[in-house]
């Protein structure tokens, strides 16, 4: 086999490669602030296998095996890749935010609206991610890969969402501080209150009775 074909053969995984993964390594690396190993070393093996295929150019079986591993590589970098964000996304729009807002009433933001597409859209990720780690280890890769994407689509649209909502939110957590705040010092009032009045109120039913 010529160079040139096999040249052609590799442009469709580098062009997976420089239009998929490419950008979702930069995603990573900004959410992470680090390179995972475990990406980097697919990495390592996928252009391995490239390099491989030069050292029996003439051997079409040799470069069959080389680049079906190759493939293999990719898609597991892509899925990877897709884990890893929405990792990073469940902690920020999930679990972070039920911490941060837990008991604070959401119901008056954007007219209710907010809550009623937040519970939506983590409901959408719960049911989605069960079916991805299904087709995962029934090892429907595509499959598996598509529904990985569609999870970090809905992740990044719940995280638009608090986005957009974020001096809403701040708004709404205040309130619930200063509703928490007012209810504290009314129950200190009152145990004081209860501690003087309840002496004389004592005395008062012994005269009376």
């Amino acid at each position: 086999m010529e160079y040139v074909d096999l040249s052609k053969r590799l442009v469709p995984l580098y062009l997976k490669y420089n239009t998929i993964i490419k950008p979702l390594i930069a995603e990573i690396e900004v959410r992470y602030e680090h390179f995972p190993i475990v990406i980097f070393n697919e990495i390592r093996a996928f252009n391995d296998h490239i390099s491989r295929c030069y050292m029996k150019p003439d051997n079409k079986d040799w470069i069959d095996t080389q680049i079906r591993k190759s493939e293999s590589h990719i898609e597991r970098i892509i899925l990877d890749c897709y884990k890893f964000l929405n990792v990073s996304l469940y902690d920020k729009v999930i679990k972070d935010f039920d911490r941060r807002y837990k008991g604070v009433d959401l119901s008056c933001i954007d007219n209710g609206d907010f809550i009623i597409r937040h519970k939506k859209l983590s409901k959408e990720i719960v049911l989605k991610l069960k079916d991805a780690k299904l087709k995962e280890s029934n090892e429907n890769k595509n499959e598996s890969i598509a529904l990985y994407q569609e999870v970090h689509n809905i992740y990044t649209e719940l995280e638009n969402l608090i986005d957009i909502n974020c001096r809403n939110l701040y708004w709404a957590k205040g309130k619930f501080g200063i509703s928490r705040l007012f209810k504290i010092i009314m129950w200190i009032v009152s145990a004081i209150l209860s501690g003087l009045v309840s002496p004389y109120l004592i005395q008062y039913l012994i005269k009376k009775f």
